[in-house]
């Protein structure tokens, strides 16, 4: 029995860890030639820390917006499944971006939303904490 919970704890860790390691290969400075799966990996990222128990990641709709020179807003559509309903949701998020230095885009802020009615809200905290993440890669 000993054995269950030691293993069960560390499999626990090993989700929660997921999503910060996975931030940590996102660089918005180097987004690479495929522009479509650096947008899918960012909104996968994004949704897993929300809701830590999603799965099944679909980037449905993507688009760069400019709001005023050097300043742009990456507006996302992703899909995803609960964890353990494995409902289909949709999460509306957007990355505010400084791209005053076409070299040195940073994160400002990231705005998320989505249609899931669970009584457990969305880790608000989580996907605060991917600003200094995503920024940290930046430099």
């Amino acid at each position: 029995m000993k054995h269950v919970f030691k293993t069960l704890a560390i499999l626990g860790a090993a989700a929660l860890l997921g999503p910060a390691a996975r931030a940590a290969d996102i660089n918005f400075n180097k987004r690479g030639d495929s522009e479509r799966s650096f947008v899918a990996e960012v909104g996968s990222t994004v949704t897993k820390s929300a809701r830590t128990t999603a799965k099944d990641f679909t980037l449905q709709d993507y688009k760069f917006k400019e709001v005023k020179p050097g300043r742009t807003d990456l507006i996302i559509s992703e899909g995803y499944r609960g964890g353990v309903t494995r409902t289909k949701y949709t999460a509306d998020i957007v990355v505010h971006l400084d791209t005053t230095d076409k070299n040195k885009w940073e994160v400002l802020r990231i705005d998320y939303n989505d249609n899931n009615k669970s009584p457990v809200p969305w880790n608000r905290k989580n996907v605060e904490n991917l600003v200094s993440k995503f920024n940290s890669e930046s430099r």
